[in-house]
């Protein structure tokens, strides 16, 4: 029986009875109908975050390519172009098919447990699930053009991050019934919210949201390698194939030892096409490592741009310099307000690297004049994946 590690810090203090989430095996195919049994919850669950965990992997990799995080030396012809900017209908189903199946799929766990479950206001299982719906959400909003849903016609982005907050709140509400034993789960979905509510523009809403997350909080998807599908993503790109570098990069500048986010290490090659040295990322060196979803220091990193907004260039460096201190890492200066940006966009870039969320951060720092650096890498790119394909051929509306 192969047990599914994706579960291990899903919502491990959920478990009731003798089982634990911590001891998970896939029970191989089943019969839908059989879902529908109240017992059925903890599959229903494990299906749909497992779902979410490999849409994760795919925006990590491919937005990374496309984003300041890596560059392409690929023999796939995909992967080249997406690292030179070109994010076209034809190659977007790499990334776009596997977000919507899963926030689809985390969407119809919840409508279907509210249905199964004897009581789904205090469902452990339904708590988890609006989690990972709102993640669903929030990794689509961070590289898609538009908001699609369910064969309906193409909205703003910003619904996707709209919709990620409904279900995170309701993540919230279900795991304040519980009790405490469901803190992990309100502090994931306080940490979602405050990602969006950055993105939409309610600066004072991310900062609340944000304050309620520790430095050292953790949120992830768990990688293994039970199978390719469970595997990390951005490992298979970089390590099992060399398919894009860290050469060029922001990272690349500081040196293989430079910043312990970012590390990487020379192989003395080229890469795949053989056009640029093969700097290889050594944050994922194996198939299993985990990729976060979110982390207390990417929320003082929040309270540094709102900081930064209202016009506060102390008080965010100082947000940034005790992230930077977390790390060991000097700390850095900045006076003007043009200076304080660059820096934060620097230190996003170190704290979120390789997680799938730079591509936004490039296409909305650039867009708003807020950094040189995101302005000059934008030039000429694409800063968003259009619908696939299949969903263009799927959907009557688009």
């Amino acid at each position: 029986m192969q047990r599914i590690s994706s579960l291990v810090a899903a919502v491990a203090v959920l478990a009731t009875g003798a089982c634990s989430l911590t001891d998970v095996s896939n029970p191989g195919p089943i019969q839908d109908a059989a879902l529908d049994n109240p017992a059925a919850g903890r599959t229903i669950f494990i299906g749909l975050v497992s779902d979410v965990e490999v849409a994760v992997g795919s925006a990590a990799y491919y937005a990374g390519v496309a984003s300041t995080d890596l560059n392409a030396d690929a023999t796939q012809n995909w992967v080249q172009n997406m690292g030179a900017g070109r994010l076209i209908t034809e190659e977007s189903s790499y990334i776009w098919d596997e977000a919507q199946s899963a926030r689809w799929s985390a969407e119809q766990g919840i409508a279907r447990l509210k249905k199964t479950q004897a009581d789904p206001d205090r469902s452990p299982w339904i708590a988890g699930s609006y989690l990972w719906a709102g993640y669903a959400n929030r990794i689509l909003g961070d590289f898609a053009c538009v908001a699609v849903f369910d064969g309906g016609p193409s909205q703003p982005n910003a619904e996707y991050y709209k919709r990620a907050i409904t279900h995170f709140e309701s993540a919230i509400a279900v795991a304040t019934a519980i009790g405490p034993t469901m803190d992990s789960i309100r502090t994931a979905a306080n940490a979602g919210i405050a990602q969006a509510q950055l993105i939409l523009g309610d600066y004072a809403k991310a900062a609340a949201a944000a304050a309620l997350v520790p430095d050292g909080f953790r949120w992830v998807a768990h990688r293994s390698g039970n199978t390719v599908r469970e595997q990390n993503r951005v490992w298979e790109g970089t390590v099992l194939s060399t398919q894009a570098t860290v050469h060029g990069t922001y990272s690349a500048g500081l040196g293989a030892s430079g910043d312990p986010r970012t590390p990487w290490v020379d192989l003395k090659k080229t890469g795949s096409s053989g056009l640029r040295p093969y700097y290889q990322q050594a944050k994922y060196p194996d198939r299993a490592v985990d990729i976060p979803l979110a982390k207390g220091q990417e929320m003082r990193l929040i309270e540094a741009e709102v900081l930064l907004r209202a016009g506060n260039v102390g008080g965010a460096v100082a947000k940034i310099n005790a992230v930077r201190a977390l790390n060991t890492v000097a700390p850095v200066t900045a006076t003007t307000v043009a200076e304080a940006w660059l820096v934060l966009d620097q230190e996003r870039h170190l704290t979120l690297w390789l997680e799938g969320r730079r591509l936004r951060d490039n296409a909305r720092l650039s867009a708003a004049g807020l950094s040189s650096w995101a302005a000059t890498f934008m030039q000429g790119r694409n800063a968003c994946f259009p619908p696939s394909l299949n969903e263009i051929a799927s959907n009557p509306n688009l």
